[in-house]
């Protein structure tokens, strides 16, 4: 069912089958006011009717402000990230505050303000906030998944789609999944344009959802004609559901690109940083951290190596 908001956005709302295990082990895995876009916005929800999404209660006290890139939709968010945050607490020694916003540059613009102390921000968010506050974070971590800490983007079409290159895309309903999402968009705009298309043009119609998950499932119920997505969101959705892999096929994969990392403002003193990095690299040693780790999907966390985001920020300043 499609209804209309006061502003006049399309919004999607159409039941999906749940999926409590992929939401937990996603909602680490991933994903802020949006910046001004030519598309059109779609919220193609995942609830069923009559859920809402869990928030932290607002507390008077000073605490540790962390938020999550909206990479996967909120839906549990708060409780999937319960048990990561107790330990956080007792290693940093405070409570620490779940702070959610809708977009990705939300979340920027909190940290280049010192409003959050940390955030486990995307790639291509990272990217974004080292142009434009250069020096306003500290990369302190990465998670590592499946064995490794790097990703990639993959485009996914319908299964009955008779598309099997990029280049066919052309024409077509395209869903991205935030303007700053580099699995989600920025991937795949350099892509078009390194095989000469206009990505402006290219596209008959272009969505934005602000989750990997409502893209697959957009593709998935024939809203749109194509998604680009994080492949590490789309393999364990569809390992988790058999019938979302007879409705959707993958077209093409990216080489691989550094993992999205858990960043500090630089505002916090230095002794600060290294103690929740020293925490953060510690949970996977700890059987409670690590039982807290195995809840969102990830194994552990890692200092990262020099040249990780390398060639994602190359690809993302090739053309501007």
């Amino acid at each position: 069912m499609t209804q209309r908001t006061q502003q006049g956005r399309e919004v999607l709302r159409r039941p999906v089958r749940s999926h409590p295990t992929a939401a937990l082990a996603l909602s680490l895995i991933a994903g802020a006011a949006c910046s001004p876009s030519p598309y059109r916005e779609a919220q193609v929800s995942l609830e069923a009717p009559g859920t809402t999404a869990a928030a932290a209660k607002p507390s008077a006290a000073r605490k540790f402000r962390f938020s999550v890139a909206a990479m996967e939709s909120p839906r549990g968010t708060y409780s999937a990230y319960s048990r990561l945050f107790e330990r956080l607490r007792d290693g940093l020694g405070v409570d620490v505050d779940l702070v959610q916003r809708r977009t990705y540059r939300e979340v920027n613009d909190l940290l280049a303000a010192g409003q959050l102390d940390a955030a486990l921000v995307c790639t291509g968010g990272y990217l974004d906030l080292e142009r434009r506050s250069p020096g306003a974070v500290e990369v302190l971590a990465v998670p590592v998944v499946q064995g490794r800490s790097t990703y990639e983007s993959v485009v996914i079409v319908p299964a009955a789609s008779e598309v099997r290159d990029v280049s066919e895309l052309a024409g077509k309903r395209f869903a991205y999944t935030d303007e700053l999402s580099f699995s989600g968009r920025t991937y795949f705009v350099r892509l078009l344009e390194q095989r000469g298309h206009a990505p402006e043009r290219f596209f008959s119609n272009v969505i934005f959802t602000h989750s990997h998950d409502r893209s697959i499932q957009a593709v998935a119920r024939g809203i749109v004609d194509g998604a680009a997505v994080h492949g590490i969101i789309y393999d364990h959705l569809v390992h988790q559901d058999p019938l979302l892999a007879t409705q959707t096929r993958m077209i093409h994969r990216s080489p691989p690109f550094g993992m999205m990392p858990v960043v500090a403002s630089t505002r916090l003193a230095p002794a600060q940083r290294a103690r929740l990095r020293e925490v953060l690299v510690g949970l996977g040693s700890d059987p409670a951290g690590a039982e807290a780790l195995r809840a969102l999907g990830i194994e552990r966390f890692v200092p990262p190596a020099r040249a990780l985001f390398d060639s994602a920020a190359a690809l993302a300043e090739a053309k501007r």
